[in-house]
């Protein structure tokens, strides 16, 4: 470890982690596997999770970030979580850091193919989130007021996902996220596409009411 490698809560994570036992580091990196099993359950054969994107398997990739985020302090473990949660949410961020640059580069792609030049990178392209739920046209011109519509909308769900303790729905809305078409998401998540459109109904009957009790018309 050389001096430029150490982040800025390098000596507050320290003392913190002088305190850490072997033991209890097996387990914090056991329960952080458990949570990776479950974010990336199918989703590393394409996409932004795959080798080709990650350089290495994406388990290993983000233990290990986030296991060398504690060490080097790059990332601060607050007070108000253990171990396990701190590396837990050092992985999650770092998942949705990965797909926000999969999908720029993504688009950054499509503009260059349009242009005739090269592409950027070789990583298999994903299917648009707006396409995949949404359900827009592509040849429709969408205005200002649409888009922030809809990024009111994506606020609303992820607030409803994030305090929601349904798998279906959660495993549901990740691979939305990620761009996978609906045939896809019913096959990650072991449902028919019928059995699917269910739990999407369900997703936005649920964003529906919270629409409703927010704003006073219950």
């Amino acid at each position: 470890m050389t001096i430029e490698s150490v982040g800025t809560f390098f000596e507050s994570n320290s003392i913190k982690l002088n305190t850490v036992s072997s033991v209890e580091w097996e387990i914090a990196l056991r329960k952080a596997e458990k949570h990776l099993n479950f974010r990336l359950w199918n989703r590393t054969s394409f996409g932004a999770h795959t080798i080709e994107n990650l350089g290495v398997p994406a388990k290993e990739y983000y233990l290990n970030f986030a296991y060398m985020s504690v060490i080097y302090g790059n990332w601060e473990w607050k007070n108000d979580f253990d171990l396990p949660q701190q590396l837990i949410r050092i992985i999650d961020s770092r998942i949705s850091t990965v797909v926000e640059s999969y999908k720029k580069a993504k688009d950054k792609n499509e503009e260059r193919l349009k242009d005739g030049k090269y592409q950027l990178t070789t990583a298999e392209v994903a299917q648009d989130i707006e396409n995949t739920f949404y359900d827009l046209k592509g040849d429709e011109e969408i205005s200002e007021e649409d888009l922030l519509k809809a990024e009111e909308q994506y606020k609303e769900i992820e607030q409803f996902i994030s305090e929601s303790d349904d798998d279906d729905l959660i495993m549901f809305w990740e691979c939305v996220k990620e761009g996978y078409t609906r045939k896809d998401i019913a096959e990650l998540i072991g449902k028919t596409p019928k059995q699917l459109d269910k739990i999407k109904e369900k997703l936005l009957n649920k964003i529906r009411k919270e629409v409703i009790k927010d704003n006073g018309n219950q």
